[in-house]
């Protein structure tokens, strides 16, 4: 009975408090930038996890990486770079370019060969664009 009470107590105190949450304006949102370039190497050793240097070029200094979008299809890599953008209001995107290097970690998983897809942007008719590279992995 003892221990009931003290619960008790504790719940009611919980739904007496309460927090405000409050809504400052800023808002996040995210887009897909196409990759420039990646150095890619020419072999995988089996088991071995690679670090894949891959540059993209973002819009302003307000757009912060935010990761890489990866699907695979068996050996099929499709990746594509992700950045988050702060909505402020302050910031402008100047005519300058911001070229920004990240790293892709790979583990070579399985025999035979890897396929990297880089969407790399759209083309004429808004179909998507990659820089595609086959990496042969070594036992």
């Amino acid at each position: 009975m003892k221990y009931f009470l003290i619960i008790m107590t504790i719940l009611g105190l919980l739904t007496i408090t309460s927090c405000e949450i409050s809504d400052d304006g800023l808002k996040v949102s995210y887009s897909v930038v196409a990759v420039d370039s990646v150095q890619m190497p020419s072999t995988f050793d089996f088991g071995e996890t690679y670090d894949i240097p891959v540059f993209y070029s973002k819009p302003s200094e307000c757009h912060v990486f935010d990761g890489f979008n990866v699907t695979a299809d068996l050996n099929v890599r499709n990746i594509s770079t992700v950045l988050a953008e702060l909505d402020s209001g302050d910031c402008a995107t100047g005519n300058s370019v911001i070229v920004e290097e990240q790293t892709l970690r790979f583990t070579a998983a399985s025999n035979g060969s890897y396929v990297f897809k880089f969407f790399s942007g759209l083309g004429p008719n808004n179909e998507a664009t990659y820089l595609e590279y086959t990496v042969f992995v070594l036992e």
